[in-house]
This record gives structure tokens, sequence and C-alpha cells, in this order.
């Protein structure tokens, strides 16, 4: 399948957070976060849903961001920050056989208000 480069429009960055170093006042480890890449990226909305859980109103995206390949790994340990949010990863795909590009696939649950 043929990828337009020029669809690689919207800015991402894919972060590695981690805990260890820095500890609050309470004792309680402070999440630190590595930038692995940013890159350009296109971005696909795959579906949105609204649920309940616990009485509050839940809606729940998924979207596709289909990036340049790199040698360094993506896991779904790491998070998507795009427009200011943070994006869990839930998986990871080679598109194509050819080392080209790579499909990153995330959910995001946010509260409705």
């Amino acid at each position: 399948m043929y990828v337009d480069p020029g669809d690689l429009n919207k800015r991402i960055q894919i972060i590695r957070k981690y805990y260890g170093r820095v500890y609050d006042n309470l004792g309680h480890p402070v999440p630190e976060e590595t930038v692995v890449r940013e890159c350009w990226a296109k971005v696909s909305r795959v579906s949105g849903t609204e649920l309940i859980k616990a009485g509050q109103e839940l809606a729940d995206t998924r979207k596709r961001f289909l990036v340049r390949w790199t040698p360094e790994e993506i896991t779904p340990a790491m998070v998507i920050r795009y427009k200011g949010d943070d994006l869990n990863i839930i998986e990871v795909n080679q598109y194509h056989d050819d080392k080209r590009y790579v499909e990153i696939w995330t959910d995001t649950k946010k509260a409705v208000v």
C-alpha cells in the first residue's frame, strides 16, 4: 500500500516514563520521562465510544499513528504525546514487510465533563 509522505503532518512525541530517582516530600517516587522520539505522523481516529464506569461517563478513543520506521524500539510500555494528551500504546506493528513505516495503536479513556 502506498503511503503519501505528505500525510505525515502531525507532530508527536514517543515518551518512556519511569520511576526511581526523584521522590516527593512524602517519599513517593515521582514519574520521570524521556522523549524517545519526536516525529511526524499520520493520525487516524479509529473509533470513539462513550461508556460509564463507576458512575462516571468516559470517552474511549482509539487512534492509529503511522510513523516512519526507526531502529529505536517502540513498546506498549511507552506513551504518545499528541496535542498535549498522553495516549497509551496498546499495539505496535510493522506496516508491511519493507521496514519503511510503523503503525502504533493507542487507547485513552477520559472523563467527559
